[in-house]
């Protein structure tokens, strides 16, 4: 007989997952984001699937992967499924670990000349311009975390370079059930072939030195482990003897028969969410890290506002957008929106963090500050009169027709406002407020701390190059890649 890890100290678990409930428990912040990460892994008893777009061979992709390793050496069985896209930079990693008896490695959607890549963009465009965008961890088909974080150092404030602010959603009970049917789905497609299949299978030599290669970085941050357990037990208390909310919720996504352009349309996430949120009779708020509304998106965003319905969003700002190309696409939306009172934030490019991130408590290194500070929005979540999205769904035709998403909607008063009142208390001070002047123009306002507002006639840090740049790549007719 299994035995089974106590995930929730709640009396009531096993009642409200009968009921069909879910615990969920929302992670704005890094650290707790891959503190809950390294919980699952090190708590699973029996199995861990893990599936993500980008897997990066950082501090944190080999923190993550060192932690998979040692799951798979206590006898639990391990699936991991990353998208081509992540490039070819773990191929010896992953060559070595696929040695490993627990430890089974799939690639989703390869390009056919993995190492001249530009020839697949020439002649297979259409089969490769089709990505797994999911980012998932299940532990023992019991407990999961979804949103959109990758596996890398800036989704979690430990880059050198810059900083995502994403969003997180760790959920436990009823809807993690469908999770796994989706993990199997994708797992058992077409599009997934084995390491084995396309970079080899590795030998126990290279398994024994990828081992002590992992022992010897944690060796060298022997604070971060410590930081680490400190994280553990602060989850714990979370966990076990925090008030646990539960809810109704829904485990949504994309068939991966999406990556292939042959999924039906109840297939598709988009349609799923909408007919789970219904259509928004107070308010509607929206963060979107890469937003592309499109005409037709723009048209039903203005007609909620015009019928008394709150609509607020937040998307990058044309600096602080890392595709910037995807601002090109956004940018020629703005005024509508505007005009028919739709409030436009954009996130700005630094954000001073005054304090020493987990990261640099836990190692003792110091993050350069204009690393430090520079800043991205990559969250996507969105609320609708009491129901809650988290995952990994941007706003774009992008996310809407061409890569495979996931997420969880949550159907909770308690959640949508502590999104509201999350972004209420921080909207001012990471992001410009977008508005129209007299004649028509966007003025984008910057509120400082010190009560001094500055106007900007034009996107904020940008130069006259980037914005001609941006203004010119809106004229190509590539809106539906966006």
């Amino acid at each position: 007989m299994q035995t089974k890890t106590k995930w929730v100290n709640d009396p009531q678990s096993e009642h409200n997952i009968e009921q069909g409930l879910t615990a969920v428990l929302a992670l704005d912040d890094a650290f707790l984001s891959i503190a809950s990460r390294m919980h699952l892994i090190r708590n699973a008893k029996h199995q861990l699937d893990l599936q993500y777009y980008i897997w990066n061979d950082d501090i944190i992709g080999n923190l993550m992967l060192y932690e998979l390793l040692k799951a798979a050496d206590r006898g639990v069985k391990i699936r991991l499924l990353i998208d081509d896209q992540n490039g070819t930079k773990l191929d010896k990693t992953l060559e070595a670990l696929s040695q490993h008896p627990n430890l089974e490695i799939r690639i989703f959607n390869p390009y056919k000349f993995r190492h001249l890549r530009f020839i697949d963009y020439i002649f297979r465009l259409n089969q490769i311009n089709h990505r797994m965008h999911n980012k998932l961890t299940i532990a023992d088909s019991s407990i999961a975390v979804t949103g959109g974080r990758n596996i890398s150092s800036e989704y979690f404030e430990a880059s050198d370079q810059f900083q995502f602010s994403d969003m997180d959603i760790l959920f436990y009970g009823s809807s993690v059930d469908h999770a796994v049917e989706i993990f199997n789905e994708f797992w058992n497609s077409d599009l997934s072939y084995s390491t084995e299949q396309l970079i080899g299978k590795g030998t126990n030599q290279q398994l024994e030195q990828i081992k002590q290669h992992y022992q010897a970085l944690d060796e060298k941050n022997t604070l971060t482990e410590s930081k680490l357990e400190s994280a553990q037990d602060y989850l714990k208390i979370l966990l076990q003897n925090y008030p646990i909310q539960w809810a109704k919720a829904h485990f949504v996504a994309d068939h991966p028969n999406k990556a292939s352009g042959k999924a039906k349309e109840q297939d598709l996430l988009y349609s799923q969410v909408l007919k789970i949120m219904g259509k928004p009779e107070q308010h509607m708020e929206l963060v979107s890290a890469y937003f592309v509304p499109t005409k037709r998106g723009t048209e039903y965003l203005n007609q909620l506002s015009n019928n008394g319905i709150k609509v607020r969003v937040l998307t990058n700002s044309l600096v602080a957008n890392d595709v910037a190309v995807v601002h090109s696409f956004y940018s020629q939306y703005r005024k509508s929106l505007l005009q028919n009172g739709v409030q436009l934030y954009e996130f700005k490019p630094n954000i001073e963090r005054k304090k020493r991130t987990w990261y640099e408590v836990a190692t003792g290194s110091v993050i350069p500050v204009k690393g430090k500070n520079r800043s991205s929005l990559h969250a996507k979540f969105f609320d609708v009169d009491g129901k809650v999205f988290i995952g990994s769904f941007n706003f774009d035709p992008r996310s809407a027709h061409l890569n495979t998403e996931v997420g969880l909607v949550v159907e909770s008063d308690h959640l949508q406002n502590q999104i509201t009142t999350l972004l209420d208390e921080h909207m001012l001070q990471v992001a410009y407020q977008l508005k129209l002047d007299t004649d028509g123009n966007i003025i984008w306002y910057e509120h400082k701390e010190n009560g001094e507002i500055i106007k900007h006639h034009h996107d904020p840090e940008s130069t006259k190059f980037q914005r001609f740049t941006m203004n010119f790549v809106s004229y190509f007719p590539v809106e539906w890649m966006m």
